[in-house]
């Protein structure tokens, strides 16, 4: 998991070519004017999606995974919390490899504030918990890009 200043994203570059050209793209196009949906970047290699996602106030020890992909969130409006789970304690729902995704419990957490200012990356079999209510509106514009690391 990475979490870190926006202003610190090109000291990334070197980790995956994938990761890579993600970056590039995020340094030489605002995707805050683009509007909900898919776009491709490279293919299924790496392609965001923007979002406005209504952030939930629910406990849960649910947390999902991807085997495939690193998911990298950003937000364009708003505030959110993800967590990041540890000590996994079970598969809750089995994967399902067409959606590259997975859900298991974990028995920690680890609250990661999000703002316009950070991002948050989850690499392939990190639990994370997206679109949790941080106490600043209910509501979110975010941008996922995600980042083909295990064919």
């Amino acid at each position: 998991m990475i979490f870190d200043e926006l202003e610190n994203l090109a000291h990334y570059k070197g980790i995956h070519k994938h990761l890579d050209c993600a970056i590039d793209y995020l340094l030489t196009h605002d995707v805050n004017d683009y509007d909900s949906g898919r776009y491709e970047i490279d293919g299924e290699k790496v392609f965001l999606f923007v979002q406005e996602n209504e952030l939930c106030s629910d406990t849960t020890d649910e947390f999902e995974f991807h085997h495939h992909y690193l998911d990298l969130h950003l937000l364009l409006a708003g505030h959110e919390i993800i967590q990041y789970g540890a000590k996994v304690k079970k598969i809750s729902k089995p994967y399902d490899k067409k959606k590259d995704i997975g859900f298991v419990t974990c028995d920690q957490l680890y609250l990661l504030y999000l703002d316009k200012q950070n991002f948050a990356a989850f690499l392939p079999n990190e639990p994370h918990q997206p679109n949790r209510f941080a106490a600043k509106g209910d509501t979110v514009k975010k941008c996922v890009v995600k980042v083909l690391l295990n064919d």
